[in-house]
């Protein structure tokens, strides 16, 4: 359930009232972030979580406005992997990571996974209640550290079309694409920053969806569905 409510503005204006999970291992980032959230007033409810299984939990039966997710929060399995789950579970809920120093592949990842933006955790938490405030509107809130290396991504990319609904999901064809180019497994779990556990399990799940056996009829396979799709779509779009 989406908390929503309006309330009084200046004038005769509303505020729109919305609700927030923030998953993060660490209690006093998880108490400290939601107080800043609560008091820009615009946060209805904030929920939190320590793990990723209750963040999927929370999110799939709340659908909050925005997730906020540690980059360090522990998960089953990959963070990208949570991140497309709840993204194509929840569409109306808007990912941002966060992450207090290291490895900027990890938020490029979620990033390509369907997160909306990255903030540094180092920012003071009104800074941050702020950037997800921008989030809800619809901003993308990127740190501009990122921007050359997103650029890079988007040129290393090749263009591909498929349809805003897909039988596959995002990673599914990420994983896909790669191997169609001539990518093995290894090559792969390192493009998309996974494990060759979770990069076969993708495997064994569009092989599974499309009905084959190999990898090679699930590359011939995967060219039909998306052909198949952007013509059954009214509003293809292209994604990286």
């Amino acid at each position: 359930m989406r908390q929503a409510t309006s309330t009084p503005g200046h004038g005769d204006a509303e505020v729109q009232r919305f609700s927030v999970l923030v998953a993060d291992p660490d209690g006093m980032a998880r108490g400290m972030t939601s107080q800043a959230l609560y008091a820009t007033e615009r946060v209805a409810v904030v929920l939190s979580a320590g793990e990723g299984r209750e963040a999927r939990e929370l999110a799939r039966r709340y659908r909050p406005a925005v997730l906020v997710i540690d980059t360090a929060l522990p998960c089953p399995c990959e963070l990208g992997d949570v991140i497309t789950e709840i993204s194509g579970a929840c569409p109306e809920t808007k990912v941002v990571t966060t992450a207090a120093c290291g490895d900027d592949r990890v938020a490029i990842s979620a990033l390509r996974a369907g997160a909306v933006g990255h903030v540094d955790k180092d920012l003071p938490p009104e800074v941050l209640a702020r950037e997800v405030m921008r989030v809800a509107d619809g901003d993308a809130v990127v740190p501009r550290r990122l921007t050359m290396e997103l650029l890079c991504v988007l040129r290393e990319t090749p263009e591909t079309w498929r349809p805003v609904r897909s039988r596959l999901t995002t990673r599914e064809w990420e994983v896909i694409d790669l191997l169609a180019g001539g990518a093995g497994t290894r090559q792969i779990a390192d493009a998309l920053v996974l494990s060759t556990t979770t990069v076969y399990s993708h495997l064994k799940s569009v092989s599974r969806k499309l009905g084959v056996h190999s990898r090679r009829e699930a590359i011939v396979a995967a060219e039909e569905l998306r052909r198949e799709e952007a013509l059954g779509s009214k509003s293809p779009t292209k994604v990286a």
